[in-house]
């Protein structure tokens, strides 16, 4: 079994204050077997790869550049995407439960039927175009300020899920299950509940102006 030796290679990126590293080893491992489990690919270069049902649990994938890559089927459980680049990536039924996606650009990407349970998604960014995360799996993710701006969520499990004082405005929840989820504050104008289970969800504070289909009075 390939076993990568870490060499650190520093990426000083212009008008940053740090450095970025990653090990050299890693990328070669990663594009030549698909398998990188818990190594360190911070601020690595990997667009438009294909890294179809790539392993790579717990990587360290901060600030990587992931624009158009093709993660389909691939395991991230658990890995650090923190200002990941994820521009028009494909990440369908990817494995991200109890991923880090802080700040991480997923404008124009699809995660349908991808496992983000438990996920941390705080400030994630899709803003100019839509995310797909439907049928998404997003069990008690922790959904906080997000710009989600259409996006589709129909059929995704949320039960349990924050999405506090993120903006959703224009999203599709058809059909989505969000028993017991925390909408506190969170902007759901002009949004799609038709089909949706609500109950026991928190809408406190919520925007729901000109949303549709919400079958329970907001708290």
């Amino acid at each position: 079994m390939w076993r990568s030796i870490v060499l650190a290679v520093s990426l000083v990126v212009p008008g940053a204050t740090g450095a970025l590293a990653f090990s050299g080893d890693d990328l070669k491992a990663l594009k030549k077997t698909g398998q990188c489990e818990g190594c360190d690919l911070s601020g690595a270069n990997l667009k438009g790869l294909y890294l179809i049902d790539a392993k790579l649990r717990g990587a360290n994938l901060a600030h990587a550049k992931l624009t158009k890559a093709n993660l389909s089927g691939a395991d991230l459980e658990g890995a650090n995407l923190t200002r990941a680049d994820l521009e028009g990536a494909v990440l369908d039924k990817t494995k991200l439960a109890e991923a880090i996606l802080r700040k991480a650009n997923l404008n124009g990407a699809t995660l349908a039927g991808a496992d983000l349970s438990g996920a941390s998604i705080y400030k994630a960014k899709a803003d100019v175009r839509p995310v797909n995360l439907a049928n998404a799996n997003l069990e008690g993710a922790q959904i906080y300020k997000a710009e989600f701006v259409e996006a589709d969520l129909s059929g995704a499990n949320l039960r349990g899920a924050s999405l506090y004082k993120s903006n959703l405005y224009g999203a599709s929840f058809q059909g989505a299950d969000l028993t017991g989820a925390n909408l506190l504050g969170t902007r759901v104008s002009n949004a799609d509940f038709t089909g949706a289970t609500t109950k026991g969800a928190v809408f406190w504070g919520a925007v729901v102006d000109n949303a549709k289909g919400l079958s329970e009075p907001t708290n």
